[in-house]
C-alpha cells in the first residue's frame, strides 16, 4: 500500500469543471463535474465510487482529456492537460491508458486480437519491425492470461468470452507501458465467477509494472479489495476522501455511510438498523441548493439547504464534506471481510 503522505502526486486536479450545454433553450448547463480537487499519488490505487449519475466516468475521462474540460486544471507533473494542443495530447496519452466497461463496444469487430493490441503501438509510432510488434503483442497477451498468445492473436472479438475480451482490452492498454491506468467499471458487466480473476490481474499488473491505478466502481466491496484510497462522488462533487479503512470502516459523510450500509452481508440480522436514505440520486440537471445530498439525508438540519460544505479534515488523510462533521459520529453498519485477492 502506498503512503500518500510520503509520495508525490502523479496527477493533480484543481477546481475541475466539466459542464455540458443542453440546448439554447434549456437554460443552465449540466454540471457533470463541478469544482473537483483531487490528487492521484504515484504508485497508488485510487478508487472513485458513487452511484450512477454521480460524475465518476466524466471525471476520469476529463483527466485524460477524453471529455471537454470547461475550467480548472489537470496536471501531470508540470503539464496542464487542459491547455495542450492536439499533437501534445497524443504524447501525453501515452502516459495514461483506459480500460472501459464494455470492451466489445470499444473494439473494431473486423480487427483480429493481434491488430487490436498492436494498434496503440502504431498510433503512437512505437512500432518497429513486424517481429518486434509481434513480440510486444504476444508479451502483453500472455501477461493478461491469454495463452498461448499466438492462438489468441488470430481470433476475433466475437470468438472470445466477456472475461477474455476484457483481458484483451487490458493488454491493449498495457502494451504502451503507461504510468497511469484508468479502469472505468471494468468488471461490472462480467460474470461474478470471473470478476475476482480480473481484479487480481489489475493488482498483479500494477505491481509488476509499477503503475498507478485509477479505478471507477459503484461497488464498495470491490473498492475495499483493491484500493489504497477512495474518493466518493455525489452529483459532480467529491464528498469524502481517505484510505479504504477510513472511508469504509469509519465513514464520516452520511452519503458514504449509506453506501456502506447498502453492501450485502450474509446475515442482515447482524447489521444494526440505521436511518434510511430517501429517494434516489435524482437528476443532475436539477442540482439542489446547498449540500447536494440534503434532500435524501436522514441527518440534514436547517443549515444543509443553505451551505455548500467544503471537504474538511476529519482525520489524518481523511476528509468529508458535511456541515455536521464535528457533530456526527457515524459507525459503519458492518465491516467487509478482509480476505485477499492477491
Amino acid at each position: 500500500m502506498v503512503d500518500a503522505g510520503n509520495s508525490s502526486p502523479l496527477v493533480t486536479v484543481r477546481d475541475l469543471n466539466v459542464h455540458f450545454k443542453r440546448s439554447r433553450r434549456a437554460g443552465q448547463p449540466v454540471r457533470a463535474v463541478d469544482g473537483v480537487d483531487l490528487d492521484i499519488f504515484t504508485g497508488e490505487t485510487l478508487c472513485i465510487v458513487g452511484e450512477s449519475g454521480s460524475g465518476k466516468t466524466t471525471l476520469v475521462r476529463a483527466i485524460g482529456h477524453l471529455a471537454p474540460i470547461t475550467s480548472g486544471s489537470v496536471r501531470f507533473g508540470d503539464v496542464d492537460v487542459a491547455h495542450l494542443r492536439r499533437s501534445e495530447l497524443r504524447t501525453m496519452r501515452r502516459r495514461v491508458q483506459y480500460v472501459f466497461q464494455d470492451p466489445f463496444e470499444s473494439f473494431d469487430r473486423r480487427q483480429s486480437i493481434f491488430s487490436i493490441v498492436a494498434q496503440p503501438l502504431r498510433v503512437h509510432k512505437l512500432a518497429g519491425s513486424q517481429s518486434d510488434i509481434e513480440e510486444r503483442v504476444h508479451e502483453a497477451l500472455e501477461e493478461c492470461g491469454l495463452e498461448p498468445a499466438g492462438e489468441f492473436a488470430r481470433l476475433y472479438p466475437h470468438q472470445l468470452s466477456g472475461g477474455q475480451r476484457q483481458r484483451v482490452s487490458i493488454a491493449a492498454a498495457l502494451v504502451l507501458r503507461p504510468e497511469l491506468l484508468v479502469a472505468d467499471e471494468p468488471v461490472s458487466m462480467l460474470d461474478v465467477s470471473v470478476r475476482s480473476d480480473i481484479l487480481s490481474l489489475f493488482v498483479r499488473l500494477k505491481q509488476s509494472h509499477q503503475m498507478t491505478l485509477l479505478f471507477v466502481t459503484h461497488d464498495l466491496s470491490v473498492a475495499w479489495e483493491i484500493a489504497d484510497r477512495i474518493a466518493v462522488m455525489y452529483l459532480g462533487k467529491v464528498v469524502e476522501e481517505g484510505s479504504a479503512d477510513q472511508v469504509i470502516g469509519r465513514p464520516a459523510n452520511p452519503y458514504t455511510h449509506a453506501l456502506v450500509g447498502a453492501i450485502p452481508v450474509p446475515d442482515p440480522h447482524d447489521v444494526a438498523p440505521e436511518p434510511g436514505v430517501r429517494g434516489d440520486i435524482g437528476d443532475i440537471v436539477g442540482i439542489p441548493e446547498g449540500c447536494r445530498f440534503h434532500p435524501r439525508c436522514p441527518y440534514a438540519d436547517e443549515r444543509c439547504p443553505a451551505v455548500i460544505p467544503p471537504l474538511s479534515r476529519v482525520g489524518e488523510g481523511h476528509r468529508s464534506a458535511c456541515v455536521r462533521n464535528d457533530e456526527l459520529d457515524l459507525v459503519a453498519p458492518h465491516r467487509l471481510a478482509t480476505g485477499s485477492i492477491g
